[in-house]
This record gives structure tokens, sequence and C-alpha cells, in this order.
């Protein structure tokens, strides 16, 4: 069956919108690094997506513990009577505990990570299924010391010790299950089985492997954490620009095929928008570079925060020049929207004494209008007619909007080539 057009737009809007620009979750990363995380947990935007993120990496390994466990309830009646000496009417009693009521348990908990382990609840189903398991196995000790036979308390420690190695459960919601295990194993002990001087060393050996556990589970997360937080902000600086925090070309170029792929495929009509800074060389001159720097940072600014729905995108294109696109089925509202941005620029009164444009820094625009976008239509031959109008804004004075309609019947890749090997180099 083929897929809901309505999901590829949703999936088209995820992927676009995860290319856009992230300034904001850069400085986000680099004041959690600065502040620390010593109580394993992020801000909240942060911690919601390391949960995600958290839940897909960890399938495999939830997969792998969960098939370990359900392995050894199974082969657990080849050695229940041979070498751990339980009778053989408490061996009947001890198997229908752990495989007939522990082992659903189990199978039920891996379903669910085969199936949901997307789902934001299933370290949830991890925890409360070792939980289950935990307490099942103290059931299972109290079961045969009443038949005289010995069953290795060890085994919840061991139990807890794989849970943190493998389960990728945050320390906040396992580490407080184990301690009322820990007190539920003790209070056990102490008060409802019959102990020897040999069950006090079961117990103390499984009382080190919590201990165990619980340093293994702050410092595996503590480095998880780390790990995650270097590799976000290391693809972000990657893909963005490090001057103005916008895509940087190589992500731009790729972020615009996938809103003109979508586009096509939507038959969505969309605005294709070549940006350039009036006058940005003399600017330079004028200033010095740190100003053209701090004028360039607060130019992209105001163009992003024009491109701020699912299916925009925005980018610096190098140098002073900057690409945006936006799907609009209105022309007239396309037009608007970027009159809006050039004004909105102007009116940040960046200024610019050596412009004979205006007393401010001003752009200049070139929109191309893409009506029902074919697949015979090239992005590049968009970008050629979106070049061309700018240069019409900048021959008819600067600071102004041109718009114009993208006409696959007069263009080609011949064209395309011929216009960028023509093409002068921007002087503003």
């Amino acid at each position: 069956m083929a897929t809901p057009p309505d999901t590829n737009a949703f999936e088209d809007a995820r992927e676009i919108e995860m290319s856009q620009s992230a300034p904001e979750t850069v400085g986000l990363i680099r004041q959690q690094l600065e502040n620390g995380f010593g109580w394993l947990r992020f801000e909240p935007k942060l911690e919601q997506d390391f949960r995600a993120h958290n839940n897909e990496a960890g399938l495999v390994n939830r997969i792998a513990l969960l098939a370990i466990a359900l392995t050894v309830l199974l082969v657990s009646p080849l050695f229940d009577t041979a070498y751990f000496g339980v009778p053989e009417v408490a061996a009947w009693w001890s198997r229908g505990l752990l495989i007939g009521l522990l082992g659903p348990v189990i199978i039920a908990a891996l379903i669910w990570c085969v199936y949901r382990s997307h789902s934001p609840i299933t370290e949830y189903v991890i925890t409360a299924q070792f939980a289950v398991v935990s307490v099942g196995l103290l059931g299972n000790h109290i079961l045969l010391n009443r038949y005289g036979a010995d069953f290795p308390i060890e085994f919840i420690g061991v139990g807890l010790v794989a849970v943190v190695a493998l389960g990728r459960v945050r320390s906040w919601q396992i580490l407080p299950v184990a301690v009322a295990l820990v007190v539920l194993t003790l209070a056990t002990e102490v008060w409802v089985v019959n102990s020897s001087p040999a069950d006090y060393y079961h117990l103390a050996a499984a009382g080190v492997l919590a201990l165990f556990a619980i340093y293994l589970q702050y410092a595996n997360e503590y480095v998880l954490r780390r790990s995650w937080l270097d590799r976000q902000l290391l693809q972000l600086v990657a893909r963005h620009d490090g001057l103005t925090g916008l895509l940087n070309r190589h992500a731009l170029e790729s972020a615009l095929a996938n809103a003109h792929a979508h586009a096509v495929r939507e038959r969505n009509d969309y605005g294709l928008l070549m940006i350039d800074i009036d006058q940005f060389g003399a600017y330079n001159n004028h200033y010095g570079h740190p100003a053209g720097d701090d004028a360039l940072r607060r130019v992209a600014a105001v163009i992003e925060s024009h491109a701020r729905r699912p299916l925009d995108v925005c980018g610096r294109y190098g140098g002073e020049e900057f690409v945006a696109f936006w799907i609009e089925s209105d022309e007239h509202k396309l037009e608007a929207h970027a009159e809006a941005l050039r004004a909105a620029v102007e009116q940040a009164a960046i200024p610019h004494a050596t412009s004979n444009v205006a007393p401010v820094v001003t752009v200049s625009i070139g929109l191309c209008y893409v009506a029902q976008p074919q697949e015979r239509d090239s992005l590049s031959a968009v970008f050629a007619s979106a070049d061309e109008l700018l240069y019409d804004a900048k021959a008819q004075g600067r600071n102004r909007v041109v718009v114009g309609h993208f006409d696959r019947d007069s263009i080609n890749e011949a064209t395309v080539r011929k216009h960028h090997e023509a093409r002068p180099a921007p002087n503003g």
C-alpha cells in the first residue's frame, strides 16, 4: 500500500526542519557543557532529545538483555535439582514461578521492545520488567528456603548489573527501584527466611554487586550523556556557518535539494530567494571586518526569523549572500513576505555611512516563483533564475525585491552553465 501523502509531508517536514539552522541548540549544548550535569539531568529540550536518542540507540542492547534473561529462565530446570540440590517437589513449584510467571513478563517486554522501541515509555517497560523479575526471584528464594534448598540470592545483584550494562535506563529511574529491592531483600533475609551464616555471605556478595551496579550506572550514563553532547555539537557545528549560525553552503545545498524534492512530489508552489547585502565591500572597508562580521550576524538573524515554518530553509550561500526557500501557493503573499524581510533588515538600523542607497545596511532580493514544480525542473535552473533577478534588483537601484516566474520552457542546463561561467564576482 502506498504511503499516504500526509505521512510523506510529515517526514519531509521533519527532515528539512532537522537540517535548519540551530544556533539556539548550539548555545544550549555549550551552556550545558559549561554548567556540567553531575546530577545526570539536562535542560528540558536537551533532555527530551537525549531520551529519544537513548531509546533508539539502546534497542539492540535491550533485546539482548531480555533474550539472555529468557534463556537463563528456560534452561534453569537443567540445573535446579542437579546442581542446587532442589528437591523434586520444590523444583516444580520453582519452575512454575520462574517459567510460568516470569517468562511471560520477559516475553511481553521483549515484544514491546521489538515493535515499540521508539516509544518514550520503553525504559519504563524495562524497569518494570526488572522489578517484577527481581521480586519473582526473591519469591523463589523464599519458596526454596521452605524446602531447605539454597537459591543464590546473588542472581538479583547480577540482574541489576545486567540491566545497568544493557538496559540503557536512566539513573533516576532505575536506582530508586534498585534501592527498594535492596531493602526488600534485606527484610526478607532478616524476617522471612531461615538464614544461615552462609546465607549472609551470599547476601553480602549480592550487596557488593548492587554497589558495583550503582557506580557502573552513574559512570555509564555520565559517559553516554557527555559523548551525546559532544557528538550533537560536532554535527551542528559541521553543518552550520560559524559566523552566522545559519546552514553553511554544503548543508544548505542538501536542505534545498530535500525541500525542492518535497515540493515536486507534493506539487507545492515555492519561492527561492537570493539575498545580497548592498555595498558590503564598502562597509567592510569603512568599519573594518569585526564590524562587518557583526553586521552579517544581525542580517542573518533577521533572515532566520523569517524562515521559521517547518518547511522553510535558509542559509549562508557565501560572503554576504544568503538563500531562502519558502513553500507558498500565493505569489502575492510570497512577495509580501520577501518585502517584509527586506524592510526588517532596513529597520534593524545598522549604520552604513558609505552606502549611496540608504544610511543603514540594506539588502537586495531576487525572488524566483516556481508554480506547480515538475520532475524536469532542476534546482540549479531555479537558482540561475533567482540569481538573474537578484542582479536585476541591483541594477534597479538596490534595496528592493524583484520577483519573476520560473520559465521552465526557456531555460536549460546549458543556459545555467553559461550563466554561472559569466557571473561576475559580487560587488554589493
